[in-house]
Order: structure tokens, then sequence, then C-alpha cells
């Protein structure tokens, strides 16, 4: 007979340590797994005569009744012990039509987001962070992956979720989030655009005849057919091949590893909007060097800036959106890929609809911007002097970020409410984007006021995340 749940508490707390509710799990191979803090530490304890963990510290063995229980460190080498055993801790290939990928900057988030999202029709991606992001945290493909994992673990939550290493821009990246396991590989091609179109004359005969096989194809929109026009499929293919040369690297580099993983190809943050000439391509061109697309993420018309609502003509995004699912649904079948998708509650619904439901949404910062409410509610000192610090720093914060934010925007002091506050527009796209400064200089208190108000800062990110799922999904 396993251990109640209240007899383990109490005897783990003889130790010092915080049983979490709603952790314990028994696993088909016997013995059992349950998480736990001691302080700001977490733990992992383990129920049965010997312990799979290597090297257990005899200190940390109790007996609670007739069971032997084992305390270890959460490290990421106990978790690559405890995935083999305990499959839902391990990423997988996304299986259903909607996806909804859910970044934590902070790695303090995964229980809340669970909560949301479990509640919805979408695939959940957990463990979703960008080299960017990385290098502004100071973590790496490992630290977010173990993060999200013990959120897993902790919440209780049977699985299936997705692990994206988003925006790679080379193979070290790459090579990083594979040893990890991830199972989402998102393909930003930014660097290899920037080196400009090549010739038409030194295309590849592949590029070539792609350009022959779709010129004149008719697609079937909603908003009527629309052919595809060679000058601009030529114009596409001068553009992509190089890049799209690095996305089969790539799948290569993962196939050669034995990893069967989603592909995504971004082009969102392009200056240009993504036409269906370039998204056809794009599609066709990879099928014939072996790749299978899962996702694209188009740069649709309007203006995606960080922290607030999309800007510009909804009907246009909506036509846009379509006629890109239409391309999709011609040439392979492949979903839609939203980024930005943090509070572009005007969009979300059209997306959808667009989509016909089968679609990939990213957030990231709204989850970091609850942190920060959390912060603003609780401690307005802290909130001020965060505001100082990212005020000093906009320039550093702004530089791998296209937005609008110019420094007479912010006001020199913040008022008395941290609504009214995080209401003006300026002071939260500062926020936003300056995680990076504000956790290097003031990481350990921001952490440990979140831990102290643990309650609120779960409440916050599941009730922000359940908006943008019911706008989503109304």
């Amino acid at each position: 007979m396993m251990l109640s749940p209240e007899a383990l508490a109490e005897g783990l707390r003889l130790y010092g340590l915080h049983l979490i509710v709603g952790s314990i799990r028994e696993l088909p191979d016997g013995g059992a797994i349950f998480a736990a803090r001691q302080g700001s530490e977490r733990r992992i304890g383990w129920i049965g005569e010997t312990s799979p963990f290597p090297a257990p510290d005899p200190r940390m063995l109790m007996r609670v009744q007739e069971h032997l229980v084992w305390i270890h460190p959460w490290t990421w080498a106990h978790y690559r012990i405890l995935r083999e055993r305990l499959p839902a801790l391990s990423p997988t290939r996304c299986d259903r039509p909607a996806s909804f990928g859910a970044g934590d900057r902070l790695g303090m988030a995964t229980a809340a987001q669970i909560a949301a999202l479990e509640r919805y029709p979408v695939f959940p991606v957990l463990a979703q962070q960008s080299p960017r992001e990385l290098a502004r945290t100071g973590r790496d493909f490992r630290s977010v992956l173990l993060d999200a994992a013990w959120g897993i673990l902790a919440s209780g939550f049977a699985g299936p979720f997705g692990a994206d290493a988003d925006h790679l821009q080379d193979d070290e990246q790459l090579r990083a989030a594979a040893e990890a396991g991830y199972s989402l590989y998102t393909f930003d091609l930014r660097r290899a655009l920037a080196q400009g179109p090549r010739p038409w004359e030194a295309l590849s005969p592949l590029a070539r005849s792609v350009v022959a096989e779709l010129a004149d194809r008719r697609v079937e929109a909603p908003q009527g057919p629309r052919t595809l026009e060679e000058s601009a499929l030529r114009a596409a293919a001068c553009r992509y091949e190089p890049a799209l040369e690095e996305v089969v690297r790539g799948a290569e580099l993962l196939r050669d590893q034995g990893i069967a993983a989603d592909l995504e190809v971004s082009v969102d943050e392009t200056e240009e909007e993504t036409t269906p000439e370039a998204h056809a391509f794009i599609a066709v061109y990879l099928q014939r060097r072996g790749v299978a697309l899962w996702s694209l993420a188009p740069r649709f018309p309007g203006v995606f800036e960080k922290a607030v609502d999309y800007e510009g003509e909804v009907e246009r995004f909506a036509q846009a959106a379509a006629l890109h699912a239409a391309v999709a649904r011609t040439f392979g079948g492949h979903r839609l890929s939203l980024h930005s998708g943090s509070e572009k509650f005007r969009i979300l619904p059209v997306f959808r609809e667009a989509t016909g439901g089968r679609f990939h949404v990213k957030t990231s910062g709204t989850t970091w911007l609850q942190a920060v409410r959390v912060v603003a509610r609780a401690v307005p000192a802290l909130f001020a002097e965060l505001y100082a610090i990212a005020r000093a720093h906009l320039e550093e914060s702004r530089r791998d970020y296209p937005i609008a934010l110019q420094p007479e925007a912010l006001p020199p002091a913040l008022p008395d409410d941290p609504e009214a506050a995080l209401a003006d527009r300026a002071v939260r796209q500062l926020f936003h984007i300056s995680y990076g400064v504000l956790l290097r200089e003031r990481g350990p208190a921001i952490r440990a006021l979140l831990e102290a108000h643990e309650a609120e800062h779960f409440t916050a990110v599941r009730e922000n995340l359940e908006r943008h799922l019911e706008a989503l999904l109304k």
C-alpha cells in the first residue's frame, strides 16, 4: 500500500521538506516519485527499497511508516534518468491540429501554464525559448527543459507536451537543443536572408524546376482562387534557396542523430510580407529536399509590436491568413504559426477561423509580464526600482527587438497604482523587452518575491493565458 499524501507530508516536514501536493506518481515498474521543496531548493523523492538515482546521500534517506523515502536534488542528470521511467516528462511531437506555445523566461510558471492549457483542445508546448532569450536570461536549452519538467512533475500533468527550440540560426544552437531532447525546432531564416538574393542564373536546377512546377498553379482560397505568378516565384527562389539549404542541413543533422521532430520555418521577422508564392516555394522546395515541414510562420500584414494588441486592418490580416492557410493545405498540409501572439486579442479568433483550427500560436513575453504585475502589486518600491533600471537600459534591451518605443514616451516616474502604470503602453512595452537586464541586475530579488507570492503568481499566469485561449478558441 502506497503512503498517503498526509503521512508523507508529515514525514517530510520533520526533515524541513515541503511536499508538493498532487505530485506523487506511482510508476508502472514499481516505486513512486514526488516533488518537494527544501526552502527555495527543488527536490525529488523516491519511495522504494532502492533509489534509481546514483550515489544517494544516506543523510537524505528516511523511513516514513514502513516505507523508505530517498531525497535527491532536482538536476539534469536525475531528470534524464527519471524521464526514462516516466515518459510524461519527455517532450513529444505534436499530435493535435491546434498547438499553443507558452514560453517561461523565469522557469517558474510551467505549472500555472498547464493549469490554463489543459482545459483547452490544444497541444501544449511548455519548454519554448530562443537563443536570444537564453543569452539574456543566462539559461540554456537544458535548464529550460529542466524547469518545464519540474512544473510538469509538480503539477501532476500526464502529458503529452512539446519543447520548442525557437528561432534557431546556426548549427551550434541546433545541436544544443537536440542534445537536450527537444521535439520542435524552429529555423529562423533572418540571418541567412540578410545575405541578399542569389542571381537566377546561380540557382540550382531543383529551384528552377520548383518554380516551373508552381507557375500558374491555382490556390483555392475562401476569397476566391489565386494563381501563383511566375515572376513572384522566381523572386522567391532567388531570395530563399540559400536560406532553405540551411534548413535542409539542420534537418539532416537531426536525422543523422535519429531524432524525429516537428520542424518549423520562421520568416515572421523579415521586413516584407510573405507572398503566397514565397510560401509555396518554401514548402515545395523543402519537400523536394526531403524535409517535412510541420509549420510555417509567415510575415503577416500589420504591426506586431511587443506587449500590445495587433495594429493594422483586421480584415486584411484575415484575408492573408486565409490565403496562406489555403497554400498550406495545397502544398503539404502543414500548419500556420502565429508568432508574437502575446496580447494579440483582435486577431486570435480571426487566425483560428482562417486556419480552420489547424495552427500554432507562440507566446512568451506575456507570461513574463504577469511576474512584473505581481511584483508591482506586492512591493511597489521594487517595481519602481525595476522601472528605473529598465528605463536606463532601453537601448540595450531593444537591440534584438523591432519595437517603435522611444525614450520620450516613458514617464519619468510611475503612478502609485500599479495597474495604471502597466496600462501605459510605453511602460508595458519597456518591461516586456527588459527581462534580460532586470534579471541580470535584480534577478534574485524578483525570484524571491515570486516564491513568497507563489499563489498570486500562479493565478496571474493562469488567468492571463486563459484570456488568450478564450479569445483564440471562442
